[in-house]
């Protein structure tokens, strides 16, 4: 039997909450990524580079090993081309088993500017852990990698949002469900955020 079908719940899990940040506004086109670690083994299961999140199956998820080597998939496809700072974070964070990347549009505001989100409302203040700024780096590069692999790195242990500066967001724990409610409590704290903002700020005569 291959990996892929004794994984089957996790790969029910990994194809709900990627429709799911497609749906909820979190990415769109074909950007974003999930990953999981698969408990008992070295592997990893991926979504496929190029392959929008709205439309991510069963048929289309990848198993790779520590490397990013494919050991299942669909002949010709290729793991996620951000495949390698996830499994930085795996290396430098072993509680964490799912993973969420999407470019969601007031997190991205912040990160843009780089900025960590302004924790202004209580259920942020008690729920959201960002952990420290991501440098801007290429998309897919080595360097990016090695940046996201060292902020998770010296980041608290239960930081469990990171943004990445002109990129977007990443959201880390131990179940999707957590990584998902993680990634749109951040998401919703940005935009409280950003209008708190806008409306604080001096509008000139010819506004009035």
């Amino acid at each position: 039997m291959s990996i892929l079908s004794e994984c089957g719940q996790l790969a029910t899990e990994l194809v709900r909450y990627s429709r799911l940040c497609y749906e909820r506004h979190l990415v769109g086109a074909a950007g974003g990524n999930l990953s999981a670690r698969i408990s008992g083994s070295d592997a990893f299961m991926v979504t496929a580079t190029g392959v929008s999140l709205r439309d991510v199956g069963r048929e289309n998820l990848l198993i790779i090993d520590s490397q990013g080597k494919v050991l299942e998939g669909p002949a010709g496809a290729k793991p996620s081309k951000e495949t390698s700072f996830h499994l930085a974070v795996y290396e430098v964070r072993p509680d964490v088993s799912a993973i969420i990347h999407v470019h969601p549009s007031y997190a991205t505001v912040f990160a843009a500017s780089g900025r960590l989100i302004p924790t202004i409302t209580i259920s942020a203040q008690l729920k959201l852990k960002q952990g420290k700024l991501i440098a801007v780096a290429p998309p897919g590069s080595r360097e990016l990698r090695d940046l996201v692999g060292q902020s998770v790195k010296v980041s608290a242990s239960d930081a469990s949002v990171f943004l990445l500066v002109s990129h977007g967001m990443l959201a880390i724990s131990r179940t999707f469900s957590d990584a998902f409610d993680f990634a749109e409590l951040a998401e919703d704290t940005a935009k409280i955020a950003y209008l708190a903002e806008l409306s604080a700020a001096p509008r000139s005569p010819l506004s009035t």
